[in-house]
């Protein structure tokens, strides 16, 4: 026993004689858990060791009872029951991770309702077996080192077809993820982990519990009385197909809500259709694990650096500001970029504006429309309006394409869309700078854009001028190329088998390259020079390579080794 190891006058025990206790994991209101390795197997477990002198020998029974019926792989796994006869202690996997409550923020629509759908099937499996969990709360669901969902604490469940472990009136849980039922004090079944488990994953979407005041008996009041707003009124920007699943499993009376096992269906095959984009949080392998939350911390920085990129060269090329103001705007705009990335794209669209307004009143009340625009449709990750910078400053280099190729990281739909996007901006910006043709943007059209713009009478003729650029065959060629690129490579990094993803990312740049070289000739009947796009699909190629490589499969980018914790 765990505590007979840390008192030498007791006798060995038989949990002390089998389990090495490593380190003490945490304390809970009748219990303490610790790491240990089982001698025997040498597998780490987490030991749960209920207090010497605490009244909990029926409570200790149930979770034993519980527990052992419940073999899931989204269910934290019981592996032994051991004591000395004054102490009960429960040896459960030990699970590496964190807890939802810790990721708060940092998952995607997609990988929420992924984690939800997982959480859904354990509920449901736990419910054919006859056991409630009556605690479903983010802190008491785990993301292990795969990735996947691990529903922990099982111990005050409340076995079906036995007595409850609590009278009616006593309120078990946390109140602010409790059923109306719960809350209410009467008892619960299945209907109420469901309302437990649509609520965390409104929380996930939504980023706030809409239920939690300001009081513990606000939150209480609000619960039993019912007053969940629909998830539709917090994000209307989601699938109608998600809104009125999560609203069903939220709804106030129980026989109105879905079994937890149809839930989960639902959720998966929403994620199969490909509404909500790329799952992220499956892909990344144990061994760059670390980088997860500096991969976060370099999009931002990248974002930043590509937001002064941005405004040093607008204020610099139309130089409407002071010139004394160029650094410090772009000093200004990294600062804010750095520390709240939506304001910072608010901010260097806002300060781009007075230069576009001096070169018209047209076109900067254009460029306001597709400001507003951008900010709503990019927002949520401010770093994909501003994409095509990077092209816009590879392209003297004739590396315009790792632009697109990197956009993969974004995912199928979005990497599709962020590099057809670049396409647009980068045929744009050359023709304003009237750069000549390359080999590199399928020989954009030539014309006097910049010229054009200026003179435009009204905001709808720059826009219809702008339109008229981008609806030309090489225009719409070419962000069908960027575009086809980061979704032929955004489908290399979902496989999980390397060899597979090498295939798919030879066969996209050699594509690529007879693509470049022979639409210009048969199409529009000019040469394209070998060498110069050789060298430039080559050197793409091999800028992919390294994250196609280390890029894995079916593993997590954002958890940390550093709390494990147990059911």
């Amino acid at each position: 026993m765990p505590v007979a190891l840390q008192n030498p006058s007791l006798p060995p025990s038989p949990p002390a004689e089998r389990y090495e206790v490593l380190r003490r994991l945490g304390s809970g209101g009748f219990a303490d858990v610790f790491e240990a390795r089982d001698r025997e197997t040498g597998e780490r477990v987490a030991l749960k060791v209920l207090r010497e002198g605490t009244t909990m020998p029926a409570r200790a029974a149930r979770e034993i009872e519980a527990a052992s019926t419940l073999d899931h792989p989204a269910i934290v796994a019981l592996r032994d029951t051991v004591t000395d006869g004054r102490r009960v202690c429960l040896v459960w996997e030990l699970v590496e991770g964190e807890a939802l409550d810790q990721l708060q923020g940092e998952l995607g629509d997609a990988d929420a309702v992924a984690v939800a759908a997982e959480l859904f099937d354990g509920l449901g499996f736990a419910h054919s077996q006859g056991v409630i969990h009556r605690d479903v709360k983010p802190q008491n669901v785990m993301l292990d080192a795969h990735g996947h969902v691990k529903i922990m604490d099982f111990g005050i469940a409340r076995l079906l077809d036995a007595d409850t472990l609590t009278s009616e009136g006593d309120l078990i849980g946390t109140i602010a993820y409790m059923s109306p039922e719960q809350a209410a004090g009467r008892r619960v079944g299945p209907p109420s982990d469901v309302y437990s488990a649509g609520l965390v994953l409104f929380e996930l979407l939504a980023g706030e519990n809409p239920v939690r005041g300001e009081t513990p008996a606000e939150t209480l009041s609000n619960v039993a009385a019912g007053r969940l707003p629909s998830l539709g009124e917090w994000r209307p920007d989601l699938p109608a197909t998600l809104i009125d699943l999560v609203d069903a499993a939220c709804a106030v009376r129980p026989g109105d809500r879905p079994a937890a096992v149809d839930v989960a269906v639902a959720l998966e095959d929403l994620l199969e259709s490909g509404e909500l984009g790329r799952r992220t949080l499956h892909r990344a392998r144990a061994a760059v694990r670390p980088l997860g939350r500096a991969a976060a911390a370099l999009e931002r920085g990248g974002g930043a650096a590509l937001a002064a990129a941005v405004c040093l060269a607008v204020v610099r090329e139309l130089s409407s500001y002071p010139e004394a103001w160029t650094l410090p705007l772009a000093a200004l705009t990294v600062a804010v970029w750095a520390v709240l990335p939506r304001a910072g794209l608010a901010w260097l669209l806002g300060v781009l504006a007075f230069p576009l307004f001096d070169v018209s009143f047209s076109v900067g009340v254009a460029y306001l429309v597709l400001a507003v625009a951008v900010v709503l449709v990019a927002g949520r990750r401010p770093v994909l309006a501003i994409w095509p910078a990077l092209a816009v400053l590879l392209a003297p280099f004739g590396l315009a394409l790792v632009a697109p190729a990197l956009a993969a990281v974004f995912g199928r739909l979005k990497g599709a869309l962020t590099a057809a996007w670049t396409g647009a901006v980068l045929i744009v910006v050359l023709l304003l700078e009237r750069v000549p043709r390359g080999p590199f943007t399928l020989y954009q059209p030539r014309g006097r854009l910049a010229a054009e713009l200026a003179a435009a009478e009204d905001p709808l003729d720059v826009a219809l001028d702008v339109a008229a650029v981008l609806a030309t065959p090489q225009s719409l060629v070419q962000m069908g190329v960027f575009a086809g690129l980061a979704g032929a490579l955004a489908t290399a990094l979902a496989l999980d088998r390397l060899e597979l993803r090498l295939w798919v990312w030879a066969a996209s740049f050699a594509t690529l390259f007879i693509l470049y070289r022979l639409l210009p000739l048969f199409v529009w009947e000019t040469r394209a020079t070998p060498g110069a796009l050789l060298l430039s699909v080559s050197v793409t190629a091999l800028v992919v390579l390294l994250p196609l490589v280390l890029w894995p499969g079916p593993h997590p980018e954002d958890i940390s080794d550093e709390h494990p914790e147990i059911g």
